[in-house]
């Protein structure tokens, strides 16, 4: 069968349009909305633009950064709608969507939803640093939104509370849209102290520590001494090999245990590696490694962008646990931290006890919800909202426990 091929033109701009992939178009005084159906070429289409969007500053996180969905993508998504919003034939907004015939706690559904799943760190409309253009963006978006057919609910997760798609829920409930916004799990952080004389600053910062909490980490690091050689090996490029010992380590912990390491999916594992790269390209990958005679018993791949670094992968040998490599790690790594000038250290999700004992703070995530009118939605609406959210706080008090926070990481 011969490949369909049309152009469409919009804006004075051409647009291919191969035979899986259909434009849509939708006005809005001087913005223009466009939804994109297909998929990486989709990305690929408007990669360049994207990248400068984000080079603006309000969206330069890297799951933010078209690197990352062109690898979600390609490994998980087979087809994605990608809401585009110009001003003047300019990229001002990105909005990465999916359908998907799914369930809202086990009452099945259609949702028009965000491009995520459980490797997914945070997510995002994506746009441009002019807060001016803010209402008018998210009144173009939520009409692209509204012109969608066939879902039940729309459902955007691990958004950072100030989101601008807070704005999206208040436009719909004003057209009396049942919505809602779910606490999700947040993100500790740490703040890191700025300065000239940087080895001041990293004793400073230890001091600000738990006395025990740092008492422990000098115990624990003179204990793995007397094992053998302690060495801490720093990676600044991708590598296969740093990558292997990456997933293997993860794979012989409790993740590989319980079903979530990144190698119990072939689609995460390639996911992982093929971000790891495009992140490598952009020189902001770093991998640290703690090596004992010279095997690796603690890992971080981590991410640095603009002037923040981000701890996005994490493992350790918990045949080693009681000397606490993980924290060991952290400890080292945030030294260099501190050396390079980053402001904060973002931990991501989940809000684990061992990050806990680290961070300055901790940056809320949420889930947007907007249902449907009628009786559907509003009973879609009274299930997770009401019911749900009932068990769910009932369920949190019943295993509310007061928790130590230790060091064994």
């Amino acid at each position: 069968m011969a490949s369909i091929t049309a152009f469409a033109k919009n804006d004075n701009r051409d647009f291919l349009i191969e035979e899986s992939t259909v434009l849509e178009t939708l006005s809005n005084s001087i913005f223009q909305t466009e939804i994109l159906i297909g998929g990486v070429e989709v990305i690929e289409q408007v990669f360049d633009e994207w990248t400068d969007l984000c080079e603006e500053g309000a969206s330069s996180e890297p799951f933010f950064r078209p690197e990352w969905f062109a690898a979600f993508v390609r490994n998980f998504e087979n087809e994605i709608l990608l809401l585009t919003v110009r001003r003047g034939g300019k990229l001002r907004a990105v909005l990465p969507l999916a359908r998907k015939n799914g369930s809202l706690h086990g009452v099945p559904v259609r949702k028009l939803q965000a491009v995520f799943n459980l490797q997914t760190q945070r997510f995002d409309l994506i746009h441009g640093a002019d807060e001016t253009e803010r209402k008018a963006i998210i009144e173009a978006v939520w009409k692209t939104i509204k012109k969608q057919k066939k879902w039940h609910v729309w459902e955007i997760r691990l958004v950072k509370k100030d989101s601008w798609l807070n704005d999206l829920l208040a436009l719909a409930e004003k057209e009396n849209y049942k919505t809602g916004v779910w606490q999700m799990d947040g993100a500790p952080f740490i703040a890191l102290p700025q300065g000239d004389d940087k080895e001041k600053l990293i004793e400073e910062f230890s001091k600000s520590l738990k006395r025990h909490f740092r008492q422990e980490l000098k115990r624990r690091l003179r204990r793995l001494k007397e094992l053998g050689s302690v060495e801490f090996v720093v990676r600044r490029e991708y590598s296969p090999d740093s990558m292997r010992r990456y997933f293997d380590l993860e794979a012989q912990s409790w993740k590989g245990r319980g079903g979530t390491a990144a190698v119990c999916d072939a689609r995460a594992e390639k996911l992982h590696d093929d971000f790891a790269r495009a992140v490598a390209a952009r020189n902001a990958l770093f991998i640290y490694e703690l090596r004992l005679d010279g095997k690796t018993i603690a890992m971080s791949i981590n991410i640095k962008y603009d002037r923040q670094t981000i701890f996005w992968k994490t493992s350790f040998d918990e045949n080693y646990s009681r000397y606490s490599p993980g924290n060991l790690l952290i400890q080292e790594f945030l030294a260099d931290c501190i050396r390079n000038g980053s402001t904060e250290l973002d931990m991501l999700s989940p809000a684990t006890d061992y990050k806990k004992v680290w961070a300055s703070g901790e940056r809320e995530h949420a889930a947007f919800y907007v249902f449907q009118p009628g009786i559907f939605g509003s009973l879609l609406w009274k299930w997770k909202f009401s019911a749900i959210s009932y068990l769910r706080k009932f369920k949190n008090t019943k295993s509310e426990t007061v928790t130590p926070s230790g060091v064994a990481r």
